[in-house]
This record gives C-alpha cells, structure tokens and sequence, in this order.
C-alpha cells in the first residue's frame, strides 16, 4: 500500500512505479488485484487478504535473520520448487520493515525502511538456492526492537503489473545474535572457538576485544550464564548443528 508521506525510499518508489500507482491510497495484493480509494477499506482489505491465503504454491520460503552487529542485521532466505511443483523464474525482494512507525501516523503499519530487489532465480521443481541481505538498523529500529520485521517475497519477472506474487515469508524482531558467534561474522563455526574460550575464562577482555558482539550469543543452554555448562553444547552446536 502507497500512502503520501515524508518518508519515501528508493525501493518503494521503485515499487510504485511498477504499478503505476497514481492515486493514494492504493493498495495491491500479489501482484493481481487492486484498490484504490479509502472507503469500507477494512472489508475490501481483509476479503482480499483471504483471497491471497486462499491461493496455492509450490513455491517455500524459510527464513533466518540475525543481527552480525550492534545495528547490522543479516536475512538468509532459502526458496525452493516443490518437488511436484512447476519450475519457474522468480524476482525476490527482501524488505526491512518498521511497524508503528513513522511517529503521529497511527494508521501506518509495517512502513518500509529499506528494500532491495535481489534480481532473479531458476528454480527447477525440487530444487533450492539460498539469497542473503544485510539491513542497517537506524535509530527508529533499534529504539523499537519489538516492530522490526524483515519480509521476502518472490514475484513473476514482469516489467510492470500485473506479476503474480508467488509466495512470501517474514519474521518480526526482536533480533538478536546467532547462537555460537562469538566473533559476530554471521556464522557459528571453528573461528568462534577462542573468542568463545576467552568469554568464559576472561569476560571483561571480551568485552573489549569484541565490543560489537554480545557475549550472550555463548549461552547456548540458554541458562542466563555464560559458563563451563556451555562447553558441550557448543562443541555440539559446531559439530552436528
């Protein structure tokens, strides 16, 4: 939906230009059905809404995100083709979102903060590939940590409308460090095992020597502390995750 307002990003005018949005409000659903004006919108709004759970896929999407620092977060998204489905190409967008926001327009939810279109996959029935993003998290974000969400959809690769939505994912924050990554590059593998070591035996030199990072991502028992009760769980988490 395209609202006029001070806050417009280089993806969403992207995104209004491709369906030649002239009026607002104007609302699209999965590429294929469209309204324009304000009136007895809650009913068109929620029916359509309905319209579009209604609609089958063989199109999946699984999602992960995390932040790889203080306000840089990192969105891994694997598409697949079911195994019975139809191959096709897809153009994914991932979207950074921000619910209840911008402030004094109480009926904006989840208004875009960023977006990128990640071009287009081939996707035979059966198969999967995986796209990632990193997103910055402005002060907006990391003020409401709760209404951070990320969205990824996967569209026809028209020019313009009409492009059916195929399928679509989100998660909502907040978000935090992966599990294991103790040195926040994204990943919980072997370069986590001195870092993880000097968290449990040296805290304060963590503190500084990563000051980035969150020394709570070594709780992998997930019982508030980061100590020796850890260390098999760890070992566990980089060997058979």
């Amino acid at each position: 939906m395209v609202h006029t307002s001070g806050w417009t990003t280089a993806w969403g005018t992207e995104r209004r230009y491709f369906y030649a949005l002239q009026y607002v409000p104007t609302a699209e659903w999965d590429g294929w059905y469209e309204y324009v004006g304000s009136d007895n919108v809650y009913n068109v709004y929620h029916q359509a809404y309905l319209n579009c759970l209604a609609r089958p896929t063989d199109v999946t999407i699984d999602l992960t995100a995390y932040k790889v620092a203080a306000s840089q977060l990192k969105v891994v998204a694997e598409l697949g083709v079911e195994p019975g489905g139809a191959g096709k190409t897809m153009r994914v967008h991932m979207v950074l979102a921000l619910d209840h926001w911008p402030p004094g327009y109480d009926w904006c939810r989840d208004s875009v903060k960023a977006g990128q279109n990640k071009g287009d996959i081939v996707l035979n029935p059966g198969e999967s590939a995986q796209l990632t993003q990193e997103f910055t998290l402005d002060a907006d974000c990391l003020a409401q940590p709760n209404d951070v969400k990320v969205v990824v959809f996967a569209q026809e690769p028209l020019a313009a409308k009409p492009a059916q939505v195929y399928n679509a994912n989100f998660l909502h924050g907040p978000f935090g460090f992966r599990k294991g990554d103790l040195n926040c590059d994204g990943l919980a593998d072997f370069g986590d095992i001195n870092p993880f070591v000097l968290a449990l035996t040296n805290p304060a030199a963590y503190a500084v020597q990563f000051p980035n990072c969150d020394i709570m991502t070594g709780d992998i028992n997930e019982d508030g502390f980061v100590d020796f009760g850890d260390i098999n769980p760890f070992v566990r988490l980089l060997t058979n995750p």
